[in-house]
């Protein structure tokens, strides 16, 4: 469809005489809906245009941000533009028990919200998408009652179904609704508007004018390279833009399509309220301008490049373009090995990465994410730093961050943006996402799946903590026994994240006596004895308590879902003897997969399959108000008690919630799922001799979940930092 933009031509007393009135009413109007094809617009390579009419706007003071050649500017009180070094978080757009489509968080969780992250000496949030109404009600409350505002960086996301199935970024109904969410976005931000609350999206009436504290705007999503690639090779005939804000040179197909998205935002938002603001393309190290030869994964993680130098500004549009990027120290792979990041001087990849990134650009380079997830599980490591995804504890993740802010303002970008806020239960990770049940993953905590993971706020299960692991006896009555054998008690209690154990140990010592707790999960099948111990119900898992440093929790090597996924499944790994016979007496350490071998392309280095023994428990004091306080602490011993919490995911559990396990793959072909209706449990020692009994332990299924919130210890170091960052 062509340009439908018509010029009015209305003498200037009349515009203001009627925006006049329409204030006088107290009513201003609602937004006018596109009548442009955006698609038809990009393939003509010309600028889109809104059909909108100029809106003057009452609270109108000019632009709030902009960029003046590798600084970013913020208007200060007396109206002068000053350099602004960002530093804040992401905010995601879920609390447990809601997938984030669901927008669940509350006017009233994001304004307890903003005056902590204000406590954290923050100047800055970002979503990733609009938001609810309450969001921008909430975030122009806070704002209006303190001296230091919170800046808000505005993401529009980017269908990825619509992505996964076409490749193509000049799919129309691709950008149609990619120009629908981006006009929306402006409106949305200027308290003027009124969208239909469609499935996975924000809507309804949004009246808070937050524009003042919008200081940039960040469209798109982690670009994959097939996406960009698909595009670029479906249109090759789009090389080149030129709009009256934006234009580009020397771009890719892919490129054209970001600078006509861009020109379209500059065009509606300049027309419609007559002002501009500072746009960067969401961006990740998968996509740089950079080229990493020691990357194993060329063909994913260094095959294309999406460039916004390619993207330039004409002499209308004064706000200017930033670059935006997504940098973890662990991912991909090259931040490892990659001899140009990693020298004796200077072993430090992350900030040697930054240095070159930021030397690239002529612009300011935003850090739009960067964190560290203090999950139990591990998926991903770092072998040079430790900055690993996954099994960080709380403080250290607060140092880690501190580290990574340091380079980020040292190697001179414009400010970093902590990933995330709070927790997100919704969240999978690769090598745990097959053991959950997809559609119930908001409704419980799998602390071994590390994106779950990477907040400054943890939401703790249970509406208050079920047991704290400190040896003490306070959390637990005689309701909770559920065996006694051989001088020994076991109790049993969960919650939405954990089955918690105390063992009470009678005339036994930890430490020079082992400690066994045995567990029936699964009917027909288990083993009836491991060594000299003889079980009255077949046994699926076995914990065994041997000192501080050499216990763990083992499974049935008939139940080890880690070797039936790589030694069958994907034939990485040796088969095990006895994995497929019943009742073999064998019990197996429990393995998370971190990286299933590679060769680097440049030193034709091997490194081989790796993995992280999830099953080794973790002697420490869950207590987050002791000095001793270990957040990946699993059990601890004092005055003949032990107490520990298991993940409900290294019992094979899919979803507590519904009690869901993993079936057995050998009868099924597959990693699935079944209902079961209880658990049974026996404790004993290396003392025991008789046959050991079982009683069983079952529990509440439900379907939202209760939790609690906990400002991690990661908390105060980063406050620090953000404190003496100006």
């Amino acid at each position: 469809m062509v340009n439908t933009r018509t010029r009015i031509l209305i003498p200037l007393v009349s515009i203001l005489l009627c925006a006049f009135l329409l204030y006088a009413c107290g009513s201003a109007p609602a937004p006018t809906s596109l009548s442009i094809s955006p698609t038809a617009e990009i393939n003509a390579a010309v600028s889109p245009e809104p059909t909108a009419t100029p809106l003057p706007t009452a609270s109108y003071l000019g632009p709030v941000s902009r960029v003046d050649g590798k600084t970013f500017l913020v208007r200060g009180a007396d109206g002068t533009f000053l350099p602004f070094f960002v530093k804040g978080v992401d905010i995601g757009a879920a609390k447990p028990g809601y997938w984030p489509g669901e927008f669940g968080i509350t006017e009233e969780d994001y304004l307890r919200w903003f005056h902590l992250i204000g406590e954290l000496n923050a100047n800055s949030i970002r979503v990733y998408v609009p938001q609810m109404p309450g969001f921008y009600n909430a975030l122009l409350a806070y704002n209006l009652q303190t001296d230091k505002p919170l800046y808000l960086f505005q993401g529009v996301y980017m269908n990825e179904e619509l992505i996964e199935t076409h490749r193509n970024a000049f799919y129309q109904d691709l950008t149609d609704i990619f120009y629908r969410d981006l006009s929306n976005t402006i409106d949305i931000i200027h308290g003027n508007a009124t969208v239909e609350k469609l499935p996975g999206n924000a809507g309804g009436v949004y009246t808070s004018d937050v524009s003042e504290y919008v200081i940039g705007y960040l469209p798109g999503i982690e670009f994959t390279a097939d996406f960009v690639l698909g595009t670029n090779e479906q249109n090759p005939d789009k090389t080149s833009f030129s709009g009256t804000y934006v234009k580009t040179e020397n771009a890719s197909p892919f490129e054209v399509f970001l600078a006509a998205a861009q020109e379209y935002m500059i065009d509606y938002e300049q027309s419609r309220y007559n002002v501009q603001r500072p746009i960067a393309i969401t961006n990740w190290v998968t996509t740089d301008p950079l080229t990493h030869p020691n990357e194993p994964y060329q063909d994913t993680e260094d095959a294309v490049s999406i460039d916004v130098e390619h993207i330039q500004a004409t002499a209308a549009y004064t706000a200017g373009f930033f670059a935006s990027y997504h940098v973890y120290p662990y991912y991909p792979d090259f931040m490892s090995y990659d001899s140009d990041y990693i020298t004796e001087e200077n072993p430090n990849s992350y900030r040697a990465y930054l240095t070159q990134l930021n030397a690239y650009y002529s612009m300011p380079v935003l850090i739009s994410e960067f964190g560290i997830p203090t999950s139990r599980g591990k998926t991903h490591e770092n072998v040079v730093t430790g900055f690993n995804q996954g099994h960080i504890e709380e403080k250290t993740q607060g140092e880690m961050l501190v580290s990574m802010m340091s380079d980020i303002h040292e190697t001179g970008c414009m400010g970093g943006l902590i990933f995330s806020w709070q927790d997100e239960w919704f969240k999978r990770t690769w090598n745990t996402k097959d053991q959950e049940e997809a559609e119930r993953r908001p409704y419980w905590y799998s602390v071994e799946s590390p994106e779950k993971s990477f907040g400054l706020l943890a939401f703790n299960p249970g509406e208050t903590t079920t047991v704290l692991i400190d040896g003490k006896t306070v959390d637990w009555s005689d309701a909770d026994v559920v065996s006694e054998s051989d001088g020994l008690r076991l109790s049993v209690k969960s919650d939405e994240a954990y089955l918690y154990f105390r063992v009470d140990t009678g005339a036994l010592e930890f430490g020079k006596n082992v400690l066994y707790i045995a567990a029936d999960t699964i009917p027909e099948q288990g083993n009836l004895s491991h060594g000299g111990l003889k079980f009255a119900n077949a046994a699926d898992f076995l914990i065994v308590l041997n000192g501080q440093d050499q216990s763990a929790i083992l499974n049935d090597v008939y139940y080890d879902v880690f070797q039936y996924q790589y030694s069958v499944q994907s034939k990485l790994l040796p088969v095990l003897e006895h994995q497929s016979e019943t009742n073999s007496g064998v019990f197996s350490e429990i393995y998370m997969v971190m990286s299933r071998g590679f060769v680097l392309p440049k030193t034709k280095e091997a490194i081989p399959f790796s993995k992280f023994d999830a099953g080794k428990l973790t002697y420490g004091i869950s207590d987050p108000d002791s000095p001793l306080f270990n957040s990946l602490a699993d059990f601890y011993a004092k005055d003949g008690v032990i107490e520990l919490r298991i993940p409900w995911l290294l019992f094979n559990v899919r979803d507590p919630g519904t009690k869901n396990i993993i079936a057995d793959w050998n009868k099924t072909g597959d990693v699935t799922g079944q209902t079961i209706e209880s658990f049974a449990f026996a404790v004993c020692s290396d003392q025991t001799t008789a046959e050991v009994p079982f009683k069983t332990y079952t529990w509440d299924t439900w379907d939202l979940p209760t939790y609690h919130e906990r400002l991690k210890k990661s908390y105060p170091i980063v406050q620090a930092q953000f404190s003496d960052i100006p």
